[in-house]
């Protein structure tokens, strides 16, 4: 039936009714030509003070009617509420009112279309039963409740609850609430869900229906579904609060990534139709695990391949491993790249591990560890361990008092991202944050920062660099919630003084090397040889805190005076070159230039033969020789000696008076060393002693010139001449001094 209401000013008589209307309710006018036959309904929606009124109206040209609508404010009668029911099962719509309407008859109306239908109302006797609704006045407590029995797909919509405020032909209801019914079915049992304290989860939620009206998830509160969360874009993120949401269309799943756990029930559905859904249960529960909640920090260089060690619940050994790379959005995503990464199990239990292949600028980021459990349409991956990945660029050698630059690289996704660069412990609450320069505030004292945009650089310049400026700069961007530290680069500072020592062949020298005084504990100390500071990581050190002796080089370290010694023995002349003393704490590198110089070895003993007549060391026993002999000579002798007497000096001095030195090679092995003065007797009672004493004098090993003083005491009457021979064989020079003075006799 078609009915038209036209509203115009009539004259004449016309029956009056007054009505009261709620701000923010309803209004439905049921008009009757008799009391079981309504001929039309009129809905009033949304009412507002600017309503009230009187209206007339006619009902095809003979029935007229006048309403006087008064508006009230009140908040009993404006209320909104959501009511979900399960499928097959009861639910009920429970309506407050106030004390004017105690004695009214109560009404339930359910929405169609742009009307409303009388559901059920109250019977004189309070109570009243139609098909599955049956609806109760409890005028004591001043509520009415409406019961719906074994709930169909059907029943699901928007209802009314009303009170009546005039009547006969016709009825005038006011409504005092709204209600949206929602029918629920609730598809296969509970599914447990396990997360863990600072851990993340990733669930997803497939259903079979083809085009579902939307995806949703919820959080239960006293077993109702207050408000739920749909994805207003499909096969997109949507962030929102705690969690983000996926509407997968082709894989016919809604993905949940939560970031933040919260222990509680979930609903995880699909909306069949505008008051119908279907859901999964969910029971998230979050524990605290020795294994779970990590984060480790992880360095790679760039080609080569990174393996890392990830911790999961060793209860869920047998469960699928996972490894994702959280995006800009931080949420975790599935990585897939040929040959790239390899999961294997670990032979401890509760481990496995990741292999990341041909690293790149590209795979610095945030990661996490994980297993993945299914249980029917339900299938979640408990993420357990956060790794930070950075890729370790060449390092940097910055002089001392000298400029040094830092360059950061970043992918162009990151060009409108706030940069940063932190020193040493960039992961933890003591990080120095830099020198965290913002490009709003981009210089200090010494560090200025440029963000060249085009090529894709973040630069950090330090002018003036100290020695406390080495240590690892970390490369960072803002990605929101988090600072990703992606690239790192060591600064190794060379200090401003060069340590020239000096040595020679076979004899031992000392390297005193300058350090910041920290303990062996904090600090490694090492020497190491080569023309470039790269040698110290190829193999070139010599020796080091760890190995303190190796060879013929040895290590001593005196932290508390601020110096550690490196002693050589046994100098070679290959020894000769430029060395490096070198310090490092927790990445922090500081090096001072040695320049060794090795010259050829000590000279070569010096033999010098010297006929001395008389010598102290042989005194006695030519003394003795002398006067047994000189009985018998006296005995035997003839007038031809007194004869041969005055040329007895000649004789004499012939006989014995041969002085030489010689300069020769000294042996290597030989250990002795001599310093002697010799000379001949002054006191001779006898000029015809004819001894020959040959002395060798060997010089010492230690370095420095050679003295060696012989005198000669002539005879007299002596014609002999003492000759010196030095045979130079070395660029060295020794010194010899030799005196030749008178005999004197007695």
């Amino acid at each position: 039936m078609k009915i038209i209401i036209i509203f115009y000013l009539i004259t004449g008589l016309v029956s009056s009714n007054d009505v009261t209307g709620y701000s923010g309710g309803s209004l439905i006018m049921v008009i009757r030509q008799s009391l079981d036959n309504p001929k039309c309904i009129l809905l009033f929606r949304e009412l507002n003070p600017q309503d009230a009124g009187i209206y007339r109206f006619v009902l095809e040209n003979h029935w007229k009617q006048e309403i006087n609508l008064k508006m009230k404010k009140d908040a009993c009668c404006v209320k909104s509420v959501t009511v979900t029911g399960h499928l097959n099962e009861e639910v009920s719509i429970s309506c407050d009112y106030t004390e004017e309407h105690k004695l009214k008859r109560k009404y339930l109306f359910k929405l169609t279309g742009h009307s409303a239908d009388v559901v059920i109302y109250t019977s004189p006797g309070g109570n009243y039963k139609k098909n599955s609704f049956y609806i109760t006045d409890n005028k004591h407590s001043k509520l009415f409740t409406v019961n719906i029995h074994d709930l169909k797909e059907e029943d699901g919509g928007v209802y009314f609850c009303g009170v009546q405020t005039s009547g006969r032909l016709i009825d005038i209801t006011s409504t005092i609430k709204t209600v949206h019914l929602c029918v629920a079915d609730k598809v296969q049992s509970s599914v447990r869900v396990t997360g863990f304290i600072g851990g993340r989860i990733m669930m997803k939620c497939r259903d079979p229906l083809e085009n579902p009206k939307a995806r949703f998830l919820c959080r239960e509160s006293e077993g109702e579904c207050p408000e739920k969360t749909y994805t207003n874009v499909q096969n997109e993120w949507q962030q929102n609060g705690g969690f983000s949401l996926y509407d997968d269309t082709s894989g016919k799943s809604l993905t949940v990534f939560f970031r933040n756990l919260s222990e509680g029930t979930y609903r995880c559905g699909v909306d069949v139709s505008e008051f119908t859904d279907q859901y999964r249960e969910v029971n998230l529960e979050v524990k605290e695990d020795p294994c779970c909640g990590k984060i480790i920090s992880q360095a790679g260089y760039i080609g080569e391949t990174l393996s890392i060690s990830c911790e999961h619940p060793p209860t869920l050994r047998a469960s699928l491993k996972h490894f994702c790379k959280e995006d800009e959005n931080l949420i975790c995503q599935d990585i897939r790249a040929a040959g790239k990464y390899s999961l294997s199990d670990h032979s401890q239990p509760g481990f496995f591990t990741v292999t990341i292949s041909n690293l790149t600028l590209r795979d610095a980021g945030v990661y996490w560890c994980g297993v993945e459990t299914s249980e029917g349409d339900i299938s979640y991956t408990s993420l357990t361990t956060k790794v930070q990945i950075s890729i370790i660029s060449s390092k940097v050698i910055g002089h001392e008092g000298d400029a040094v630059e830092i360059r950061c690289p970043y992918d162009s996704k990151y060009k409108q991202n706030s940069k940063h660069v932190c020193k040493d412990e960039c992961f933890t609450e003591n990080s120095d944050s830099l020198i965290a320069q913002r490009l709003t505030q981009n210089k200090t004292e010494r560090f200025s920062v440029h963000d060249d945009i085009t090529a894709g650089v973040f630069s950090v310049n330090i002018s003036r660099v100290k020695a406390e400026d080495a240590g690892r700069y970390w490369c960072g961007v803002d990605t929101g919630d988090i600072l990703m530290n992606y690239l790192s680069t060591q600064l190794q500072v060379v200090r401003k003084e060069v340590l020239q020592v000096f040595g020679r062949e076979t004899l031992s020298v000392s390297v005193e090397c300058s350090s910041r005084g920290e303990s062996t504990e904090s600090a490694g100390k090492f020497l190491c040889m080569g023309q470039q500071l790269a040698s110290c990581d190829k193999g070139g050190v010599k020796v080091s805190s760890e190995k303190n002796r190796t060879g013929r080089f040895s290590l001593s370290d005196d932290a508390p005076a601020g110096v550690f010694t490196v002693a050589i023995t046994d100098l070679r002349e290959e020894d000769s070159g430029t060395y490096w003393c070198g310090e490092e704490s927790f990445g922090s590198s500081i090096y001072t230039e040695v320049h060794l110089h090795v010259s050829k070895g000590p000279a070569a003993s010096v033999i010098i033969t010297v006929c001395v007549c008389g010598a102290l060391l042989l005194i006695g026993g030519s003394a003795l020789i002398f006067y047994k002999l000189k009985p018998q000579k006296m005995q035997g002798s003839s007038s031809s000696d007194r004869t041969d007497i005055s040329n007895s000096d000649r004789v004499s001095s012939a006989a014995c008076d041969y002085e030489e030195v010689n300069h020769s090679r000294q042996h290597p092995d030989s250990d002795t060393s001599v310093y002697m003065n010799t000379s001949s007797p002054t006191n001779h009672s006898d000029k015809n002693t004819a001894a020959c004493i040959y002395s060798t004098v060997q010089l010492p090993k230690d370095e420095g010139p050679t003295y060696a003083t012989v005198s000669f005491q002539k005879n007299s009457d002596s014609s002999t001449n003492s000759t010196v021979t030095f045979i130079k064989e070395e660029s060295a020079t020794e010194y010899a001094t030799v005196k030749h003075r008178p005999r004197m006799t007695c």
